[in-house]
């Protein structure tokens, strides 16, 4: 196997190392140290899906450009690739190797992997059922008509899709330069929806853009190596991304492919594309292994049980750790049902969606189940309105059993008077 290094700036955050109240990961064994699965070890991750929190019954979108489905990393797993991508002329699936289709497959890989790969990539949540939108392309896109349509971005359209689909968790390693007032929107229903939605910092603040990350309401990831440092810009300065919320693992990591057009080799690759599929399998194997749970309640647990051990919750909007080390032995040792059903990624500088939209998308989604249960021709519907249909029908009965009964007597004693006084 061909090992070359390879850089992904996709959406990486990197910052300035000033680790004060921030949680290292802790030292990684020998054989993850050699290796490009050395965050698979350091989570622990064999143990956990051993104990049997896979991701299983939990339904992840992924948002990226290219994949190839046929992969043997892909055997046996719950894949689909939606139909149709958001720019034009680019498959969302497909077999040829290039940059796109290598890095949408590695972080799929990394959520739902066999093993079986070139890179040995296993995934965090192996039984998750995962669902792959293709953007297509990731510069020089040209939206379909259906995206233009939208009014929507690419990367809202299919972020929109999704959870239209009924995705529990998204995530996504592509960063966009701009937004529409209609993605605004989307990401107010998702925020009024409780769907916990994990994106890619930027590598480079200077060349890349800054959403879906910048959101309020998004999980902004960064990456961190074996030391729990932050990795240098594609400029080579450090460069702090404001509000980030959790850093992960993503430096020197093995992907599917090198970027030499085969598959047949693996490569090597620092940034958060890598550490962003992390942070969306650790919330899914807690919504499996904490069913009742809000996604806004996922999210608390996210934040206040970073790092290995317990301790107050703590954040740092500018040195781009922000509330620590994503854990998943930690996240899933805290219940979630004893926090606050509140989204605690709302209060970022620049509030898009406003407080106001996301209210609107509540408002619209409380209407909607209203409508939903007063009876309407769906079948949860008729299922609610059943009961009242029932009652009133014995009710209606009941008056007229009453009625013949009172007939019946007025009648007999009509009788009786007509015998006795002729």
């Amino acid at each position: 196997m061909v090992v070359s290094r390879t850089r992904w700036v996709r959406a990486g955050a990197v910052a300035a190392v000033g680790l004060a109240g921030v949680l290292a990961l802790g030292a990684a064994p020998a054989s993850a140290a050699d290796g490009g699965q050395w965050w698979y070890d350091i989570y622990g991750v064999a143990d956990v899906n051993a104990e049997g929190w896979t991701g299983k019954g939990v339904k992840i979108a992924v948002i990226d450009s290219q994949i190839n489905p046929d992969l043997p990393d892909f055997q046996g797993a719950d894949l689909t690739v939606a139909e149709g991508s958001a720019c034009v002329g680019k498959d969302p699936a497909t077999t040829e190797a290039t940059a796109t289709s290598e890095h949408g497959s590695t972080v799929t890989a990394m959520l739902i992997g066999n093993g079986t790969g070139v890179a040995g990539t296993k995934g965090i949540v192996p039984d998750a059922s995962v669902t792959f939108y293709g953007l297509g392309a990731t510069s020089d896109c040209v939206p379909t008509a259906d995206v233009k349509d939208s009014g929507h971005e690419p990367m809202g359209w299919m972020i929109q899709r999704a959870i239209d689909d009924g995705a529990d968790i998204i995530t996504t390693s592509t960063v966009v330069g701009v937004s529409t007032v209609a993605d605004v929107e989307t990401i107010a229903e998702l925020v009024a929806k409780k769907i916990p939605f994990v994106a890619g910092n930027p590598n480079d603040a200077f060349k890349e853009g800054a959403f879906p990350a910048g959101f309020a309401g998004v999980v902004a990831v960064s990456a961190v190596d074996q030391e729990g440092k932050l990795p240098l810009g594609a400029l080579g300065v450090e460069n702090q991304i404001g509000e980030t919320t959790v850093v992960a693992p993503g430096v020197d990591i093995s992907t599917i492919g090198d970027g030499s057009g085969s598959w047949d080799v693996a490569g090597r690759a620092t940034g958060t594309s890598l550490a962003t599929p992390q942070v969306a399998g650790i919330l899914a194997a807690a919504k499996q292994k904490y069913p009742e749970a809000t996604g806004n309640q996922l999210l608390q647990s996210l934040t206040r049980n970073t790092g290995n051990e317990d301790h107050e919750l703590q954040y740092n909007d500018s040195d781009g750790f922000g509330y620590g080390t994503a854990s998943l032995r930690h996240v899933l040792s805290k219940d979630p049902l004893g926090y606050e059903d509140v989204n605690p990624l709302l209060n970022k500088t620049s509030p898009r969606p406003s407080p106001e939209q996301v209210a609107a998308a509540e408002q619209t989604l409380a209407s909607a189940e209203s409508d939903g249960q007063s009876g309407g021709t769906d079948a949860d519907g008729i299922a609610a309105f059943l009961p009242v249909t029932i009652g009133i029908a014995v009710g209606v009965l009941a008056l007229i059993v009453v009625g013949v009964v009172v007939t019946v007597v007025l009648v007999r004693r009509s009788n009786r008077s007509r015998q006795t006084n002729p």
